[in-house]
């Protein structure tokens, strides 16, 4: 049977952004993936930005300069002429993470391109150069909370676009987007969530103003009849919220949030000696997921909260779980004591020394050994097992045995397993 590969729509909307527009044409252009068709629809760029459109026209399907009437007229010119099953939008400045974006939502989805949305994850990169994860603590069943994805993130189908191009409108000047995705929400429209990095954004720009967003998400729910008292009493905490973080008291804020989500869980927590007491606080108060089954012995330290642990799997005493980038961990894992699982680390060839997050994922029936440490982004496989002491720098094979300084593999594992290490001692 031949494989369906799909085409893909890919449209950038420039003005005057010389100094950033071929960071993003590369990225495009440079995907492993090449049933894609590339649209640029510039506003009449004065500043050089159209010389770099010709440099590389050779791979744009179709590209105009001229005036228009602000970024959603130009992104609906570019809906007119898509062709694809998805169209993705890909702002100037902001680039795909890596070659395989298009690759790795299409192996995802496989044979099902039948989902209205398919969504993909995000990394913010700082004014400090530090890229980071976008982390979002709703799903898109509850978008009435706002977006749970960035819209360059998104590969929404053309047809739909189509037929619903963005509003230009006072109200929606920055939000037309989110009106769109919130109009197909609203309908029963399908949406697919991938586990695939596909956009690292700037943290700069309009779009950005925290409090415009908010404004703006009470506006489009109104406007679809949504509005309702529950959701008025969640977007007046999410304003006080902002305020005090954004005012005279950001540093109470600050220093009360870091208290209790790196201070009062790691120094006192993570030594009560009950796991129901300790992973009611981790999973209401700090947002990380813990499946049924799985626990964290006392003394460990969790470093942000962006941790997701599945069914019946054991983290001993003592290990650090670093949650400042992705960090997960699958179903019947065992982790001896005194690991790392490390997330984040900086970039040494950086001038400014810049933070870079990285995901760490350990998959079904890993075994960890006493004191090993996983680098950011480290793909440990299936049934792997890491012996102690091992550094792990690089990917792991299903079933391989790794060892050393740096880890490297000594021999296989028997791939058939069938055992569950889930172990909740008393007081411990």
């Amino acid at each position: 049977m031949q494989k369906y590969n799909p085409l893909i729509s890919v449209i950038t909307v420039s003005f005057n952004v010389a100094s950033s527009i071929e960071t993003t044409i590369i990225s495009v252009i440079n995907q492993t993936y090449k049933n894609v068709e590339y649209i640029i629809i510039d506003g009449a760029s004065t500043d050089g930005t159209v010389d770099l459109i010709e440099k590389y026209k050779n791979n744009i399907k179709y590209w105009i300069t001229e005036p228009d009437k602000g970024i959603y007229d130009a992104m609906n010119k570019g809906i007119d002429k898509a062709n694809g099953v998805y169209t993705i939008f890909v702002n100037c400045g902001d680039y795909l993470y890596n070659d395989h974006v298009f690759q790795n939502i299409i192996e995802e989805l496989s044979e099902s391109f039948d989902y209205d949305m398919v969504y993909g994850r995000s990394k913010i990169i700082h004014t400090n150069g530090d890229v980071v994860d976008l982390i979002v603590n709703h799903s898109d069943r509850e978008l009435w909370k706002g977006p749970c994805f960035r819209h360059g993130a998104l590969f929404a189908k053309t047809s739909l676009l189509k037929q619903n191009k963005f509003e230009i409108t006072e109200e929606l000047k920055i939000a037309a987007d989110f009106d769109f995705i919130y109009k197909i929400y609203s309908r029963g429209g399908s949406f697919y969530s991938a586990d695939v990095v596909v956009v690292a954004f700037l943290e700069d720009g309009v779009s950005n103003n925290a409090y415009k967003h908010l404004k703006d998400s009470v506006y489009i729910l109104k406007r679809h009849g949504h509005l309702n008292f529950k959701n008025r009493l969640y977007y007046l905490y999410r304003y006080f919220q902002l305020v005090l973080s954004r005012s005279i008291f950001k540093y109470i804020h600050k220093g009360i949030r870091t208290f209790f989500q790196n201070y009062f869980s790691n120094y006192w927590i993570n030594k009560i000696p009950f796991y129901f007491i300790r992973h009611q606080y981790y999973k209401k108060i700090m947002g990380v997921k813990i499946g049924e089954g799985s626990s964290i012995h006392l003394n460990c330290f969790l470093f942000g909260t962006n941790i997701n642990i599945a069914e019946n799997s054991t983290i001993n005493r003592n290990c650090y779980l670093d949650g400042r980038g992705r960090l997960f961990i699958g179903n019947r894992v065992s982790i001896s004591p005194e690991v790392q699982l490390i997330t984040e680390d900086h970039d040494y060839n950086s001038v400014n020394f810049s933070g870079r997050s990285r995901d760490v994922i350990i998959e079904d029936y890993v075994w960890i050994g006493t004191r090993a440490i996983i680098l950011p982004g480290v793909h440990v496989g299936k049934g792997a097992v890491i012996c102690a002491g091992a550094v792990v720098t690089k990917n792991v094979g299903e079933f391989d045995v790794v060892a050393g300084i740096p880890a490297v593999k000594i021999r296989e594992r028997n791939r058939d397993l069938n055992y569950n290490p889930s172990w909740m001692p008393y007081f411990d």
